[in-house]
């Protein structure tokens, strides 16, 4: 029997708010967390204990030290060392908090698409672990603070933890100087992460796979044939998911009413908005909104 990967949504951590779609959690695996995919990215930090991930098939080392950095969509696992369990801090965070600590178009693309991106981890020293486990628990602490300058501050270390990955894994993977430019200057517009990124970036709009196959020079059956490889799905029901998690986050952060978030999120009539959000989420807007504790708008009661 084939045993496909769980799919996983941050909409589906209803303690995530719309305004900070991050969390950090420590995290201890005894055996064997099993295959899973999600929507968001994740980074990790081994803080003690031996093992291995298995990324989209590639196995590599866990260890006190072991960074990884994994994009959406990834089938990735975790394995532990009977006698060595991993203890170690996970973080998921938006793709869309990304680029407001990176706005740069270039940086972004050098931290999604890089060519080294077969390799999502770095391993650290003990004394530059240390270092960044102190940027993580002062996450962990700003996240339980009410202080002002809350968000920008945990923006600010978010950034500047994936600005370190970004320079070990090029240093890792171009020791040179010459090599970090040729880095540098890498327009990976042929990833299909560079298409997933613009389906996230672009949802709004009325996509569509020939649309999006003539953009970027594929055949609809190629096209097809990667998307369902990479994310798990079709095209239609990954467009569906991405347009419906920025609806879940509109109803719990908004008073909206439902016929305009419709629109909003790139439905063309709110039937069809409508149909599809019980099909993905099984009860209706109005329904999802009550069940957070808002107060459901006139339209969602209907």
């Amino acid at each position: 029997m084939t045993v496909f990967p769980s799919n996983k949504q941050l909409t589906d951590y209803v303690y995530i708010s719309p305004e900070l779609p991050l969390h950090i959690s420590l995290n201890e695996i005894q055996r064997h967390f099993p295959a899973h995919r999600h929507d968001f990215l994740e980074f990790s930090l081994v803080i003690d204990g031996e093992g291995w991930e298995v990324v989209n098939g590639t196995r590599h080392p866990l260890q006190r030290g072991t960074f990884s950095f994994l994009l959406p969509y990834q089938v990735h696992e975790l394995h532990a060392k009977p006698d060595a369990p991993l203890k170690l801090y996970n973080c998921m965070f938006d793709m869309s908090l990304l680029f407001s600590v990176l706005p740069s178009e270039q940086e972004w693309k050098r931290l999604l698409y890089t060519e080294s991106s077969s390799l999502p981890y770095v391993q650290l020293s003990y004394e530059v672990a240390e270092e960044w486990l102190s940027l993580i628990r002062s996450i962990v602490a700003e996240l339980a603070s009410g202080d002002a300058w809350r968000l920008p501050m945990i923006k600010l270390r978010l950034a500047e933890l994936l600005i370190r990955f970004a320079r070990a894994r090029d240093k890792r993977e171009h020791p040179t100087a010459a090599g970090n430019e040729r880095q540098l200057n890498a327009e990976p517009d042929t990833s299909i992460w560079y298409i997933i990124h613009y389906i996230h970036q672009h949802y709004r709009e009325e996509l569509t796979l020939s649309g999006l196959a003539q953009r970027f020079d594929r055949s609809e059956p190629q096209l097809s044939k990667e998307i369902k490889r990479h994310v798990g799905q079709t095209f239609v029901r990954f467009l569906h998911e991405v347009r419906i998690r920025h609806a879940c986050s509109l109803l719990l952060s908004t008073d909206m009413k439902s016929i305009d978030i419709a629109v909003e999120v790139g439905f063309g009539s709110f039937q069809t908005f409508s149909r599809i959000f019980r099909e993905l989420k099984k009860m209706t807007p109005g329904e999802y909104r009550l069940s957070s504790g808002r107060k459901a708008d006139a339209e969602s009661r209907q």
